[in-house]
């Protein structure tokens, strides 16, 4: 897909539209361009004006053609774009261009439309509108094709007032750079655009809240290669290092590089330093290497596509003058000193890594090394077939560079395990070799609500600095919830999920910084919210789907968003909605997670589980002091609205409870109907001490009217048990097997297969018959993680972590029995399989060696099962689990449910094999990582690449920690672990003994689990 766009832009004064109809008429118009009246301006897909219409056929993925209206008109007064179609064959995509534009902005750009003869787009920014396109993003070969008829632009001049940012508040690089936090030196910086530094208040924000900025295109190869797409260009010869050197020509003035876009960005930040020698703003530049965003003709003879790739030594000497060129431009006797002390650092070469190896040639085998630009395959890879273009680069970067230039790595998904290694080994290889340099590595910081982790981000982060020497957040910015995405969740909710989500890394880097590891800065990924990549469609860095997102720090209103706040002020953020899990009780044993919280004079703590009657919730208080009004109180949405709401509620006071030692405890039933796997409900526990309250989720006391900050308890399976036994790997059902309890796969996202699983083990092995019912099986896919498969996830010693531990492993076998793997000690030795396929689908027996434990009887296991559903396509269409309804397995060993280890009895095993049915949910990113070649353990995925501000995030990290403050009340401290307990009174007991008083002031989450 190209990429090159201009990220989007809010018009300037389009988002505060404050006009009223009784102070200033509108003035609303709409014009129609005819077929005759378009001019084709570009395109690569067949097109022909006749009768009236543009007749376009897409012979090819991205296919598109460009038409150049008869007049400009000024974007910020465009209210809608409609296109008038007929004969379409497949989808199409709709553009929208500005003025010299050589690809449309991600916003105004819409996707995948079918079925209509009028589409409409309503697109946003600043500057002149001066072309419409078409574009298909069908397959090569779909036959897709469409007739354009006219074009209809709506425009409103009605005069608007201009918005203004928020002076008064604190910058937030203030924030950053405080000595408690990275240090005065950090940067704390943001991403830009060219047709960004037009908009004047956007740069007011820039200028008063950063100390840096990062161009988002301007400085890559394509855009200094003038977006120059065609598949060859002129050339002419020069003298490089005293001998001839072939060059492309890119300009009407005949030059090899243009740098027109980066030195209009360049001259407004030195315009600013000029005027403001105290609040200066430097610049990062980016990048010089990379296999996206270069175009193909430069690896090949003559700047030609259709000739030979070049040699070695060819593009040795091309690679070496085209970082000589960037840097002499810069830094060279013509620069004359103009830009010294500008620019802070470089990124020398960017996403070079997939899995835990170098990016190659092939990463994707649907994609052409024949188009322009990659999203995925690495031409240099193709030339080299090794790293020493990432060697050269760094060599001739520190041959060119000013030694106060400082030179990086780049790279996403980065706190991905498997693919740190792949990080590391690069960084170690470039800094071991001769004439190099590599003074840090960025991490680019494209993270997931869903998914990330703390915890994980501290972890890699300390290992890059330790072989880096330091690391720098390049790109930050997070993907919204899945639930957000879909409409389950409301915008503030999903406001106030992303700050805790800022605030927990922001946190971590403090904390990372404190101990000695050099976070040297954090960049987020643009300015005001509508310009971020996001909301374009990508099939690149495996992560933009067109899809609503609030990813940044000010909104389109140039205003700060809560994530701003986690920066400045934490104590000003609504209270956290808080995810629990509620486990299915089986008979009277009292098996789940056990959630804590307290203040200065109280402290409790709650198990919630489910039964077909309702929820039971044990409830625990420690409070020596006895009072009337002493009570606990279970509120329940049953829909999980959070809204307005009359809750179902359940309270006991003190004196109707069982009184322990310093307290009291109670099991509060609250009926209930239709309870399932992976159904969600909203729910708070509420205890009152002598008038006081204390809660664990609704900080505002708001539970009697409203469930807005109930927290969201997910309904889990119980712990199952596993017979102790021994079977022969074959594929067929030994007798053995009918003393395992089939545990049904319930949680459906979007499969259309039926599956379950059985488990035994023994002293040396955990084994897993799974029968799968799928009339289509599939592994055409290069992906492994979309073939027909089985997914079998292990923690060991059950820790129920939020990023993998050296025991947690996820072992993936398709139906032809070929293996693929995730983890540390997840490897071909430590697994025997049979694959076996019958009428109505296939059967996998397994025998997984055990690598930590000695097992014993007793033990609890983290288990969970994943079955991958391939249509014909061979894509995958979905996924069917037992536990985890996230489809993040693959990244945390908390989503895992437990199996208990039994003896080899028969009668030892539960034969209760009623299972309750499942929802089906709405949220989670299923995306797998995980190795295209059995033989190997890489996980890291295909098609996961991007263009800078027009890119996505692939890494795919753990929920991180809940920490959160108060708002304006004492603050609470809440923690949760797993309790099984045969009795109450063990419970209390333990509980009452081990929650502390210390430091109860403090707000504190966390969770164990059995």
């Amino acid at each position: 897909m190209l990429a090159t766009g201009v990220t989007q832009l809010i018009p300037a004064y389009q988002a505060q539209s404050l006009v009223f109809a009784d102070e200033v008429q509108q003035n609303i118009k709409k014009t129609t361009y005819t077929a005759d009246q378009l001019e084709v301006d570009w395109g690569n897909a067949s097109y022909e004006r006749t009768d009236g219409v543009w007749k376009v056929t897409f012979n090819n993925q991205y296919d598109q053609v460009k038409w150049r209206l008869p007049e400009t008109i000024d974007m910020s007064t465009v209210k809608s774009v409609t296109f008038n179609v007929k004969d379409q064959k497949g989808s199409v995509s709709l553009k929208v261009y500005k003025r010299e534009q050589t690809e449309a902005d991600g916003a105004n750009t819409q996707y995948g439309l079918t079925g209509k003869e009028e589409y409409s787009i309503s697109p946003t920014g600043e500057g002149d509108m001066e072309a419409v396109g078409l574009m298909t993003t069908d397959d090569t070969g779909s036959g897709s094709a469409i007739s354009l008829v006219s074009v209809t632009v709506e425009t409103d001049t009605t005069p608007q007032a201009p918005p203004e940012i928020e002076q008064d508040i604190e910058d937030w690089k203030d924030s950053v750079t405080s000595n408690d936090a990275l240090g005065k030196d950090a940067i704390a910086g943001t991403g830009i655009m060219l047709s960004e530094i037009t908009d004047d208040t956007l740069m007011k924000l820039v200028e008063k809240h950063f100390n840096a900025v990062t161009f988002g295109n301007e400085l890559k190869p394509d855009a200094l290669f003038n977006y120059q797409l065609e598949k060859s260009v002129k050339t002419k010869t020069v003298q490089f290092d005293g001998q001839d050197l072939e060059v492309p020509v890119v300009n009407d003035a005949g030059d090899s590089l243009d740098f027109s876009r980066a030195d209009a960005m360049v001259d407004k930040i030195l315009e600013w330093n000029e005027a403001h020698p105290d609040r200066k703003i430097r610049i990062r530049g980016h990048v010089l290497v990379w296999h996206s965003q270069t175009q193909e003709w430069f690896f090949h003879e003559n700047y030609d596509i259709s000739k030979p790739y070049v040699d070695k030594e060819t593009m040795n000497r091309r690679l070496e003058w085209y970082i000589s060129s960037v840097f002499d431009h810069y830094f060279g006797e013509a620069a004359n000193g103009k830009y010294d002390g500008l620019f802070y650092g470089w990124d020398v070469v960017n996403e070079a890594v997939i899995g835990n190896t170098y990016r190659t040639d092939t990463v994707s085998p649907a994609e052409s090394l024949d188009e322009i630009r990659h999203g995925n395959n690495s031409s240099w890879w193709h030339v080299y077939k090794s790293n020493e273009f990432i060697i050269n680069a760094f060599k001739y970067a520190n041959k060119y560079a000013p030694k106060n230039v400082e030179l990086y790595y780049n790279d996403f998904g980065e706190t991905d395990n498997i693919k740190s290694e792949g990080i590391i080994k690069l960084i170690s290889d470039v800094k071991s070799a001769e004439g190099t340099r590599l003074d840090a590595f960025g991490m680019q910081a494209h993270y997931s609500v869903d998914s990330f982790s703390a915890a994980q981000f501290k972890t890699v982060a300390k290992k890059y600095a330790e072989a880096a020497g330091k690391v720098q957040l390049t790109e930050l910015d997070f993907q919204a919830s899945a639930a957000y995405k879909s409409g389950a969740a409301s915008k503030d909710s999903e406001y106030t999920k992303m700050a805790y989500c800022h605030k927990q890394l922001f946190d971590a880097a403090k904390d990372l910084k404190k101990n000695g590891t050099n976070v040297a800065g954090i960049t987020v990924w643009g300015v005001i919210e509508p310009n971020s990549w996001l909301h374009s469609q990508s099939n690149v860095g495996g992560g933009a789907d067109g899809s609503k997102q609030c990813p940044l720090l000010f909104d389109g209103k140039y205003k700060a968003k809560p994530a701003y706040w986690a920066y400045v002020d934490a104590t000003r953020l609504e209270p956290l909605i808080q995810d629990i899990v509620v486990a299915e009780q089986k008979g009277d044993t009292i098996s789940g997670t056990e959630y804590s919280f307290s203040d200065d004079d109280t402290q409790a703590a709650f198990i919630p589980t489910w039964d077909k009657d309702g929820l039971n919730v044990l409830v625990s208080v420690k409070d020596a002091t006895i009072n009337d009004t002493d009570e606990v109180t279970v509120y329940v949405d049953e829909t999980n609205s959070a809204g307005d709401v009359t809750p179902v509620k359940k309270t006991v006071k003190r004196s109707e409870a069982q009184a322990v030692d310093g307290g009291y405890c109670a099991t509060i039933k609250v009926p209930m109907t239709d309870l399932k796997v992976a159904k969600t409900i909203g729910m708070d526990v509420k205890v009152m001490n002598n008038d006081k309250a204390v809660s664990f989720n609704d900080l505002k006391e708001m539970q009697e009217t409203s469930s807005k900050y109930y927290a969201k308890a997910t309904l889990k399976p119980g712990i199952e048990k596993a017979t102790k036994a021994t079977v022969k790997i074959d594929g067929e059902a030994d007798s053995e097997w009918d003393k395992a309890v089939a545990i049904p796969l319930t949680i459906n996202l979007g499969a259309s297969v039926t599956a379950d699983a059985k488990v035994l083990w023994d002293d040396e092995n955990l084994y897993v018959y799974a029968t799968v019912k799928d009339p289509v099986l599939n592994k055409d896919s290069g992906e492994a993680y979309q073939q027909d498969s089985l997914e079998v996830f292990i923690d060991e010693n059950n820790a129920k972590t939020e990023s993998y531990d050296d025991d947690d492993k996820q072992y993936r076998i398709n139906y032809v029995n070929e293996h693929s793997f995730n983890g540390k000690k997840c490897l071909e030795e430590n697994v025997r399989s049979a694959a076996k396929e019958t009428g109505d689908g296939y059967v996998i027996e397994a025998a997984f060696k055990w690598t930590d434990i000695q097992p014993k009887e007793g033990d609890r296991i983290g288990l969970e099962f994943q079955i991958n559903d391939a249509d014909n396509s061979g894509a995958r269409i979905g996924t069917l689990s037992w536990n985890d309804e996230t489809g993040m397995g693959w990244s945390k060993s908390s989503v895992y449910g437990t199996i208990e280890l039994a003896a080899g009895a028969k009668d030892e095993v539960s034969d209760d094999n009623s299972k309750p049915g499942t929802d089906d949910p709405s949220t989670g990113n299923t995306e797998k990582p995980g190795t295209n070649n059995p033989s190997t353990g890489n996980t890291g995925k295909p098609g996961t690449d991007k263009p800078d501000i027009n890119k996505p995030s692939a890494d795919k990290p753990a929920t991180g920690s809940t920490n959160k403050p108060l708002a304006n009340k004492p603050a609470a401290k809440k923690a949760a672990k797993t309790s099984d307990q045969s009795a109450t009174a063990a419970f209390i007991v333990l509980f009452l003994a081990g929650v502390s008083m210390a430091g109860a002031s403090k707000l504190r989450r966390s969770r164990k689990q059995s």
